[in-house]
């Protein structure tokens, strides 16, 4: 792989950037910094399947399923229209570092975020390993930042590195989440879709997320967009103290051949954890395993990745 050494929150980065903290208490201040996962919003892990491949597109122009060219978005809770041209979205993340991480570097080896969604018709693709391997899912290489980068604006702040990846805005899911068998289909009461975007870096809290369609609507004008996201309230700034995620911009652009394609800046918010080594995806989320996972507090099946916590049911319910 590329040779990548992402500097994670040490001391010294601390002592060197008196802005840090200051971006962190004004913007995100974690009130349950002794759990290993932050749960932003109504993010689900559902849909997770380990292992994407390395990639900067997300959902390619084709899907496996053949649905590509219809973009299913629902305007209210019982009906979805069907689109004939998708949304290219361009998303860049600024990742901050919020009071410090363990003294860990990765070398020879790349640090990615990890990302999943419904593809525009709405459905996910298949969970099983070595089935739809890439399609709507990437593994998005983080860009490491250092002192001694050309952009003089990170020299007083705490920004570690950034992702920067371009997809398709993902379809309205049904009461079946998006994960439905190839025979089926999903059913109302429609939900927006959202972009789902995992990082479990060692030094810090893994964080587990998503960018909801919905939320993008009030930021662009009704003449452009036409309402297609709008389902449920949007809001201009998406800012759960506990969420790690902020959203910065979303600006209107243009791309041949697309009606519409949109360009989106967020922060994420990490904060350190002092372990050099993170707990196991397992660990992490499966309310079964040894540390009860991280979701326990919720309906795991809803929640937790099918394809990790409770392979069985991808037989059950033929996912």
């Amino acid at each position: 792989g590329v040779a990548v050494v992402l500097a994670i929150g040490t001391d010294d980065a601390d002592n060197h950037h008196p802005a840090n903290q200051k971006i962190c208490d004004s913007r995100f201040v974690p009130s349950k910094v002794d759990t290993s996962l932050f749960v932003g919003g109504e993010a689900t892990a559902q849909a997770y399947k380990p292992n994407a491949p390395v990639k900067t597109h997300v959902c390619e122009e084709s899907s496996s399923n053949g649905n590509n060219q219809l973009h299913k978005a629902a305007h209210w809770s019982f009906w979805r229209s069907d689109y004939k041209d998708n949304v290219p979205i361009f998303i860049k993340a600024n990742l901050f570092s919020c009071n410090g991480g363990a003294a860990a570097t990765r070398e020879n080896e790349e640090v990615t975020m990890e990302v999943w969604q419904p593809r525009p018709d709405g459905t996910y693709s298949s969970i099983r390993p070595g089935i739809e391997e890439g399609d709507c899912r990437a593994s998005v290489q983080i860009a490491t930042t250092t002192a001694n980068n050309e952009d003089d604006s990170l020299i007083d702040t705490n920004r570690i590195g950034t992702v920067e990846f371009e997809t398709f805005a993902p379809g309205s899911i049904g009461i079946l989440n998006g994960l439905v068998p190839p025979s089926s289909r999903d059913y109302p009461p429609y939900k927006p879709g959202a972009i789902h975007m995992f990082l479990n870096i060692d030094g810090y809290h893994p964080l587990l997320t998503q960018l909801s369609m919905s939320e993008l609507n009030d930021w662009i004008p009704y003449k452009i967009s036409k309402g297609r996201f709008k389902l449920a309230n949007g809001k201009k700034s998406f800012n759960n103290k506990d969420s790690g995620i902020e959203i910065q911009s979303v600006t209107p652009t243009s791309r041949s051949g697309y009606n519409l394609a949109i360009e989106v800046e967020v922060n994420f918010f990490l904060v350190g954890n002092g372990k050099e080594t993170n707990d196991t995806i397992e660990d992490i989320f499966c309310s079964h395993s040894l540390h009860r996972g991280r979701l326990s507090w919720i309906p795991s099946f809803f929640k937790e990745p099918i394809s990790v916590c409770s392979a069985a049911h991808m037989d059950f319910y033929a996912l």
